[in-house]
């Protein structure tokens, strides 16, 4: 019993004390009651602290309860003892860690009140209550965000207005007005803008404003929308009494801009006398930008409307094109590359076909004449070559006095035949080999008789 009785007054100390102990603990809410109207949804923003070696089991939501204690719950994390007045209209939207922001659908006149949260450890021996809680005030009179569009598409580089309106009832006034992203509750810090100038994105600074006023218009303004920028928005304003977040907001969809070519020719080369046109558009987006910059092989041209016509083409339109939002050359698009193919070069192309296969048939015809020279002048080369071969035998014949084999040499000119064993210029006949009778022995035993070298008996 001592322990029990020592850990709740360390809980107590740790609740109600302030100092060093009691500034790690601790549930913060928005600084006014929040105000609603039948039928609406309102978030109600909360964050929550704790130290370092403290581990969160549950958390829960109470209404009209200041300590959390009737088990009748809001909300509660593992969905026990749940009021049946928030069954099915009540979502917690934060976390165990430092979000505990709470959300109510449909809201109805009994919703209006006190709401608490409260948090504790795994055995429920450390609790803590965020007394006394934030106020939620349900008034027949117009607590209202209205925007004009849910959904928006920009190109990167473009400017974007985030069309708004919102009401609230005589005698309130606006103290401060703020415009924040992916924020379900509207206070997420930094903000996209702030009447007064605090927690300010450093993303936004210089580019998001507030074209409207503390009465009734809350359009905003951003410049040169990023990438980055892309997601929900949302109004909030803080009255002298209440405050209003304006739920769920503007989506903002950021895309990139591109040239779309369209060309009479379906398919194929595009040739001088088609009708091509360029258009500058995203995939998703419709820009209501008026003017334009296009660009040819990165020079500018004088042409600002969001669409090029080149009717007809010619060849001198061959380049690459680009487009941008007008004046701002960071947002310029990829390019798209036009290979016009012009009617002269054809007739070069055509001609230079022509030239070529006339000198490859002229090589042609060429080699095959030289082919055939060749083989004449070898048939003449072996002619010659028999015939000085035929020459050299009778030569032979004649400077060979140890044989028996000599020629019948016949003089033309003269027309008579005789026995010589020298050659005449216009004829030689070969005797026949076969009917040469040729006694031969050796060079000590020859039976030759030889009279004159004129006429040559051999026996």
């Amino acid at each position: 019993m001592g322990l029990h009785y020592a850990m709740n007054f360390w809980i107590l100390a740790v609740v109600f004390l302030p100092g060093a102990l009691g500034s790690k603990w601790g549930v913060e809410y928005s600084g006014n009651p929040l105000c609603a109207i039948r039928g609406s949804t309102v978030v109600i923003p909360c964050s929550y602290k704790y130290e370092d070696s403290f581990e969160v089991e549950t958390v829960m939501w109470c209404h009209d309860d200041e300590y959390c204690d009737k088990k009748a719950y809001v909300s509660h994390s593992s969905n026990t003892n749940i009021s049946d007045a928030f069954r099915e209209r009540a979502e917690y939207l934060g976390n165990k860690e430092k979000n505990c922001t709470l959300q109510i659908k449909n809201i109805t006149d009994k919703d209006a009140g006190l709401y608490t949260f409260k948090f504790m450890n795994k055995n429920n021996t450390v609790r803590w209550s965020g007394r006394p809680g934030t106020t939620l005030m349900v008034d027949d009179d117009a607590w209202t965000v209205h925007y004009t569009e849910r959904n928006l598409c920009a190109a990167r580089g473009s400017t974007v207005f985030i069309q708004c309106e919102y009401e609230y009832p005589e005698p309130y006034k606006v103290n401060s007005s703020m415009w924040s992203r992916n924020d379900v509750d509207c206070t997420g810090k930094p903000y996209v803008y702030h009447s007064n100038n605090a927690d300010i994105s450093a993303e936004y600074t210089g580019r998001a404003e507030l074209l409207g006023n503390s009465v009734r218009n809350c359009t905003l303004q951003i410049k040169n929308i990023r990438k980055t920028d892309a997601g929900e928005y949302r109004f909030r304003f803080v009255t002298n009494r209440c405050e209003k977040c304006g739920g769920p907001g503007v989506t903002l969809q950021v895309d990139e801009l591109k040239v779309v070519m369209t060309s009479s020719r379906v398919n194929g080369t595009i040739r001088e006398g088609d009708s091509v046109k360029l258009t500058c558009d995203t995939d998703s987006c419709s820009l209501s930008q008026s003017e334009f910059t296009w660009f040819k092989d990165n020079q500018t041209l004088p042409e600002t409307q969001s669409t090029l016509h080149f009717s007809p083409i010619s060849y001198h339109h061959t380049g690459k094109y680009s487009c941008a939002l007008n004046g701002k050359k960071v947002t310029v698009s990829d390019k798209v590359n036009i290979i016009v193919e012009s009617h002269f070069n054809t007739i070069i192309i055509i001609t230079a076909v022509g030239i070529l296969l006339f000198v490859l048939i002229g090589a042609i015809v060429i080699i095959i004449f030289m082919k055939r020279g060749d083989l004449l002048n070898v048939d003449k080369i072996k002619e010659v070559t028999k015939k000085r071969e035929d020459k050299d035998l009778c030569s032979d014949s004649e400077n060979q006095p140890d044989s028996a084999v000599y020629a019948n040499c016949t003089d033309s000119s003269k027309g008579k035949s005789r026995n010589s064993n020298r050659y005449s210029e216009e004829s030689c006949e070969l005797p026949d080999y076969e009917n040469v009778n040729i006694q031969e022995s050796i060079y000590g035993n020859i039976n030759n008789e030889l009279t004159e070298y004129g006429n040559v008996n051999i026996k």
